[in-house]
C-alpha cells in the first residue's frame, strides 16, 4: 500500500499508487471532470444562463452574428468529419471528431451554440466554479455531449428487473480537445455577451436609482 497521501486539500485518504497524486475517487473525478476537484454542471446550473443567451437572440433576431456562428460549427463539423474517416493520425482527434460528428447528427447548431455561450457566461458570472481553465473544457465539452442522445445506452439490471440507462464517458483527451474547440471557436462571443448583459444590468439599476431620487423629491 503507498504512503502517500491524496493532494486534493482536506481529502486525506490514500493516493491510488506511488506515481498518483491522487486517491481513487479523485483520480476519476480528474478524467470525468477535468480536475479533481470539479464538479459537474447540470442542465438546472445552466438553464438560468441559457435563458439570458435565448433572450438576447431574442432581442436581435436578424442580427449576422447568429448564423454567421451557425457556419463556424458547421466548419467544425465538416473537419471533423474529415478527420473521422481517415484510418491515420491522432486517435484522440479521431476520438473527439466522432463525438462532433454524432453530436452533429442529433442536435441542432443553434442549440449547440447557445450551450457554449451558456458556459462561457457562467464562467464569466463565476469564474470558481470552474477549477481549471482544463476543467472548464471538459464541462463545455460534456455540457454539449449531454444534448445527443447517441453516448446513452440501456443495462438490464437484474436485482431490479428494470433497465438502467448507462453513459459512455469520453476520453479525457477527446474532452479536452473537443472543449477547447469550442471555446476557440465561440468563447470571445460568449465575452462580449457577458459583457452586453453587465451593461443592461448597470443601465437598469441607474434607471431605478434615478427613479428612486425622483420619488425622494416629490412634495
Amino acid at each position: 500500500m503507498t504512503a502517500r497521501i491524496c493532494t486534493v486539500p482536506n481529502c486525506g485518504s490514500p493516493a491510488a499508487s506511488d506515481f498518483s497524486p491522487h486517491c481513487r475517487r479523485h483520480k476519476r473525478t480528474l478524467r470525468r471532470h477535468g480536475a479533481p476537484d470539479q464538479s459537474g454542471v447540470t442542465k438546472t446550473e445552466l438553464a438560468p444562463y441559457l435563458a439570458r443567451i435565448e433572450a438576447r437572440i431574442a432581442r436581435n433576431p436578424t442580427n449576422e452574428t447568429w448564423p454567421l456562428m451557425e457556419e463556424i460549427w458547421a466548419s467544425i463539423v465538416a473537419e471533423a468529419g474529415a478527420t473521422a474517416s481517415r484510418r491515420i493520425g491522432n486517435r484522440y482527434e479521431r476520438s473527439a471528431a466522432n463525438e462532433i460528428v454524432s453530436i452533429a447528427q442529433d442536435v441542432s447548431p443553434a442549440t449547440v451554440i447557445a450551450t457554449v455561450l451558456a458556459m462561457v457566461l457562467m464562467w464569466h458570472d463565476r469564474p470558481l466554479r470552474f477549477r481549471t481553465d482544463d476543467a472548464l473544457r471538459v464541462q463545455i465539452a460534456r455540457r454539449v455531449r449531454a444534448l445527443s442522445s447517441r453516448h446513452v445506452g440501456l443495462r438490464y439490471d437484474h436485482r431490479t428487473g428494470q433497465q438502467v440507462r448507462i453513459y459512455r464517458e469520453m476520453t479525457p483527451k477527446a474532452a479536452a480537445i473537443l472543449g477547447r474547440k469550442l471555446m476557440t471557436a465561440f468563447g470571445a462571443i460568449g465575452l462580449r455577451l457577458a459583457d452586453l448583459d453587465a451593461r443592461d444590468s448597470k443601465a437598469a439599476t441607474e434607471a431605478k436609482q434615478r427613479l428612486a431620487t425622483a420619488i425622494s423629491q416629490l412634495q
